[in-house]
């Protein structure tokens, strides 16, 4: 035991005890009376004293006992009269005694300690007087109310026999001897009332018939005052008894408590005390969310082991500090992670750490923590395809089961895809283990619009060596296919940027063109004579732009031609740049159900520090919120996330049971939810190169006026950097424009109808001014587009579209 306990929790107890030679509720190394009993209010008890006898003689040589003599407690008692002298026999060694010069019937005891040394004045009284005085004494304690609760019936009965003896007597007539026998029998009988309402410190006291011992139900739970007695008796005859304590016992018997015990013991009557006093000091320190430290009693070590922690995918453990159930916290020394390649799952990394307090009573505190994680090497490289409406399809591309396996470079070609889906939106979906990584380079084209995805593989393997490896995963798209129909709509030529569109030929109505993320392109249909050529739907991205012209021939044949505008770019959209967090483990802490459990407790998500679970495989995820789970203690979780589609993730979860053997696997679906992926909505719209007049995101519904209603041009404006996509499509005199979140969950559609305006048809204000003025969407990659009929060879450009 750590001697600052034991001191400050005795010196507690002994608070309760007076110092010194009197004898009091605590010292248990001090001399004491033997718990001899005084009257309330008059000195305690001086040890050793209690043997000490006195005799009384008279001057013609008679001698006797003092009557009432208490030398303990200071009462010297009555003598006869005519007492000319008082002897004190039995003192203990080196006391002695000394006569008053004034009053032969006063001696004082000289004591080695001054300080112990009592004085005790005989009072000389007649037979008569004391027998009146004995007899009154014993009729006032039965005439108390109390008296019949506060002795016991026997007792009792007794000192009704010699009070009714006492009262048969005639004091002034009686014999001496007489008198005195009777008070020596008031006095035995008052002597010798049996105690039966005995109380401690507040606590009512019971008798055990066979140990002859008073205790209380229960230990006291604090000290009791420095001079408290055990106290009983009736009301004019209450009787003190001071108890003696014994040396304290300390224990720690919980983290941060300290219990001390001792016990106070004193005897009357010929019967026994013992009152138990349990002082707990300190409350019970656990972990934050319960777990309690053990340590076996009067050991100041404490431990706990707190296994449910992960590291993270470079290895660093997600906890830095431990939380107390005092609201305390201790900082976390961390070990070196290391690698054991013999799990029963697979090889597993692990991390040791330690979290130290050594409280004020003395008991150090000690959390063992273990952080892990499974190795996980996987590795998959796919491309996800996003169609402007929002509809994504996975691509599957390259998968490792161990990206560690060779350090030669991948080459992957995808399946190729239709033409027409050149315009579409291409991303790389990258899912791995947290041992394996991939850095991405930006995306390149190749001929008729393929994607070329580039990057590095970097993995670890089980020795703790890195493999790098470099990879390509093509996208192709198909060739445009030849049409022989409706010869009469075939176009004289396409021009972008003033030259023929590379590859052109008039039987073939698809292209795909590419430019730098802020080049400027401007692409010109150029129509043959009585040739009517008018820009239909257009499908608008960030970083792509698919525009259509139907083209109706003077026999009445129709083509529709479409060229695709596919950017470099370098600024991904806020999908393509979106991570989440790393999944994190909310629980291992309780006990599994059993050792094979290999299923979670729960899978939810967290955000700003709360845990919700959730009950299905599939759900959303707010903004600011990260993929969580609840294991039990003991469980080893693998998990292995990757992008799905747009913000849809799948977290596919490996669970070893603690019995190391039971492994169950799941997958999880989430769709994350930010405030600019799941937004769609029009930022702005013009026609004929003006504003929209009284235009707001959420009115979907416009009318407006135009110099001739079959030649105007609808421009819509919008947020590209949140990824999400327009698609228009325009029917004479309605446009119809659809935006697309990025997420795929949000949609909004705008209608604009025209109107013939005559204002505006006599001031020329129409599209033809506003057709040649090329609109360049810098970082946004994409133009506006234009849609208008043709003159024969459209001598003022009007189905121009700049991209």
């Amino acid at each position: 035991m750590d001697k600052r306990i034991s001191r400050t929790l005795a010196a507690t107890l002994a608070a309760a005890t007076l110092a010194g030679g009197t004898a009091a509720p605590a010292m248990a190394d001090q001399p004491t009376a033997g718990g001899a009993a005084t009257r309330t209010g008059q000195r305690t008890p001086i040890a050793g004293l209690a043997g000490v006898t006195a005799r009384w003689r008279d001057a013609k040589g008679g001698t006797g006992v003092v009557t009432g003599f208490d030398p303990a407690n200071g009462k010297g008692g009555d003598v006869p009269a005519g007492t000319t002298a008082v002897t004190l026999a039995g003192l203990p060694d080196g006391w002695t005694q000394s006569v008053s010069k004034d009053d032969p019937l006063t001696v004082t005891l000289d004591a080695p300690d001054p300080n112990q040394s009592r004085t005790y004045t005989f009072r000389a009284v007649s037979a008569a007087d004391r027998f009146r005085e004995s007899l009154k004494k014993a009729e006032t304690i039965r005439a108390d109310k109390d008296a019949t609760a506060a002795y016991d019936q026997a007792s009792l009965d007794v000192l009704d026999k010699a009070i009714g003896d006492a009262r048969k007597l005639d004091a002034g007539t009686a014999g001496d001897q007489t008198l005195a026998n009777a008070a020596d029998g008031l006095d035995q009988a008052v002597a010798g009332l049996r105690v039966v309402n005995w109380t401690f410190h507040g606590r009512t006291l019971a008798y055990d018939d066979a140990s002859r011992t008073w205790t209380p139900a229960a230990p006291l739970d604090q000290a009791p005052g420095t001079d408290e007695k055990i106290t009983g008796g009736s009301t004019s005859n209450r009787i003190g008894v001071a108890p003696t304590a014994s040396a304290p016992t300390v224990r720690n018997t919980l983290a941060g408590v300290t219990e001390t015990t001792r016990d106070l013991t004193a005897s009357h009557g010929g019967e026994s005390f013992r009152i138990p006093v349990r002082v707990v000091q300190g409350t019970e320190i656990t972990l934050k969310d319960g777990t309690r430290f053990t340590g076996s009693e009067n050991n100041s070590k404490w431990t706990i082991a707190d296994t449910g922690h992960r590291l993270d995918k470079d290895n660093m453990p997600v906890t830095d500090k431990v939380e107390l159930s005092d609201g305390s916290t201790l900082p976390v020394t961390w070990g070196k992670a290391t690698l054991d390649p013999s799990g029963a799952a697979g090889p597993v990394w692990t991390m040791s750490g330690t979290a130290t307090r050594t409280l004020d009573n003395g008991q150090t505190l000690t959390v063992n923590l273990t952080a892990s994680r499974a190795w996980n090497a996987k590795l998959s490289i796919g491309v996800e395809h996003r169609t402007a409406d929002g509809n994504t399809t996975p691509i599957p591309g390259v998968d490792l089961e161990d990206a560690t396996a060779a350090d030669t470079p991948l080459d992957v070609t995808l399946p190729t895809l239709p033409h027409a889906a050149a315009g579409d939106q291409y991303t790389p979906a990258v899912t791995s283990g947290d041992d394996a990584t991939v850095t991405l380079k930006p995306t390149g084209l190749g001929d008729d619009g393929m994607r070329v995805f580039t990057g590095t593989i970097r993995a670890t393997r089980t020795d703790g060596t890195i493999v790098t490896r470099e990879f390509t995963i093509r996208q192709p798209f198909d060739k445009p296919a030849k049409t022989v129909d409706a010869p009469d709509a075939a176009l004289d030529g396409l021009l972008v940027n003033g030259k023929p569109i590379q590859g052109w030929d008039p039987d073939i109505l698809e292209y795909t063109i590419t430019a730098g993320e802020d080049d400027k392109v401007t692409v010109s249909p150029r129509a043959k004579a009585g040739q009517t050529v008018k820009a239909s739907d257009t499908t608008l991205t960030m970083h792509s732009t698919v525009q259509h012209w139907t083209v109706t021939g003077p026999d009445g044949g129709n083509r529709t031609y479409t060229v695709t505008l596919v950017r470099d770019h370098r600024t991904p959209t806020a999908d393509e740049a979106f991570k989440p967090a790393d999944p994190k483990d909310t629980g291992g802490t309780q006990e599994a159900p059993g050792p094979d459990t290999a299923t979670l407790k729960s899978v939810g998500w967290t955000k700003d520090g709360t845990y919700h679970a959730e009950k299905g495989d599939e759900y959303l995820i707010p903004e600011g919120g990260s993929f969580a789970y609840e294991s039990y203690l003991g469980q080893i979780v693998k998990i292995t996330p990757g992008r799905d589609h747009g913000m849809t993730w799948k977290y596919r979860i490996g669970v070893l049971a603690p019995d190391g053997v039971t492994y169950r696997t799941r997958t999880v679906t989430v769709t994350y939810l930010t405030g600019a992926t799941h937004r769609a909505g029009l930022t702005g719209l013009s026609v004929d190169g003006r504003d929209v007049a009284g235009f707001a995101p959420d009115r979907l519904e416009y009318t407006v006026g135009v110099a001739n209603p079959e030649r105007y041009v609808v421009t819509p404006s919008w947020d590209k950097q949140t990824g999400m996509s327009v698609t228009k499509h325009v029917d004479g005199a309605d446009t119809t424009l659809t935006v697309t979140s990025a997420d795929g969950l949000t949609s909004v559609v705008y209608r604009v109808h025209v109107e013939y305006d005559a204002g505006l048809a006599a001031t020329g204000a129409g599209v033809t001014g506003v057709i040649m003025i090329a609109v360049v969407a810098v970082l946004a990659a994409a133009g506006a587009w234009f849609a208008s009929r043709h003159k024969p060879h459209d001598p003022d450009g009007d189905a121009d579209a700049a991209m």
